[in-house]
């Protein structure tokens, strides 16, 4: 009997040690499992690719250069004043959501295209040492219509203006497509040079701002004609085919919004 009560204890013994072991190992599992999932959520963290804006703000320099590139429309026509053109708009946002001062340089000129400026004048804005630059032909390329020889030589002289400054400068690029009043006498044609600017623009890697999104379908982005504007005298009164003001206000957010994606 004595033996038997001793065998019964050694059992509970040999149980409880076991029962013991198994929430020791229980333990184990459940802390390796918490670490790896911390580290993969770690490691998913940091893969996380950076967007144009947070590189932009992670640069050590406290002054970005922005040089808006292109026609009329980087010029400002036809908005309030010049001080409240996209492009002036999007130095003033780009400086509040960086915290850096931001300049405006650039190049741009009235009725002027990608192969009669924007490769004349490579040079000149290389030597600006951009930040970021917005490059902006199309719209006056397209006013001959979208012949097979015209998009041929818009590709070619695009291309070339996106593969030399990402070569020349560090600059964050943004390319953006042509402007036109809604149902404009050459939208038909906008729309084929657009479709070569984001076939450049996943070639290389560039994010593109899709003014079709604004002025498609919208009548308010435009006009009305015949308000003088101090600030833009030279070239007449406001028309029917520039952006107004608010559609200044827009491709300046687009810019924006281009960067955060």
């Amino acid at each position: 009997m004595k033996k038997l009560w001793l065998g019964l204890g050694l059992l509970l013994l040999l149980l409880a040690a076991g029962c013991g072991v198994q929430r020791h190992t229980a333990k184990s599992i459940r802390a390796s499992t918490a670490a790896s999932s911390r580290q993969v959520s770690t490691s998913q963290a940091s893969s996380v690719p950076l967007t144009p804006l947070a590189k932009l703000k992670a640069r050590s320099k406290d002054t970005l250069v922005y040089a808006p590139f292109g026609d009329s429309l980087s010029v400002g026509l036809f908005a309030d004043k010049k001080a409240s053109r996209f492009t002036s708009l999007f130095a003033r946002q780009l400086g509040q959501l960086t915290g850096k001062t931001v300049t405006e340089a650039g190049i741009a000129e009235v009725g002027k295209t990608a192969t009669n400026l924007g490769i004349p004048a490579l040079s000149s804005l290389v030597s600006q040492q951009p930040d970021v630059v917005t490059i902006e032909f199309g719209t006056n390329d397209a006013v001959g219509g979208a012949s097979p020889s015209a998009l041929n030589a818009y590709h070619q002289a695009f291309t070339t203006i996106v593969t030399t400054l990402q070569e020349k400068t560090t600059a964050q690029l943004i390319l953006m497509t042509t402007w036109s009043p809604n149902n404009g006498p050459y939208a038909a044609a906008d729309l084929k040079f657009d479709a070569v600017v984001k076939e450049i623009g996943r070639s290389y890697h560039v994010p593109v701002a899709d003014l079709a999104t604004i002025w498609q379908g919208h009548d308010d982005v435009t006009g009305p004609a015949g308000t003088a504007i101090p600030d833009f005298a030279a070239n007449g009164p406001r028309d029917t085919f520039h952006p107004n003001q608010r559609g200044h206000d827009q491709i300046a957010a687009l810019l924006i919004k281009t960067l955060e994606e």
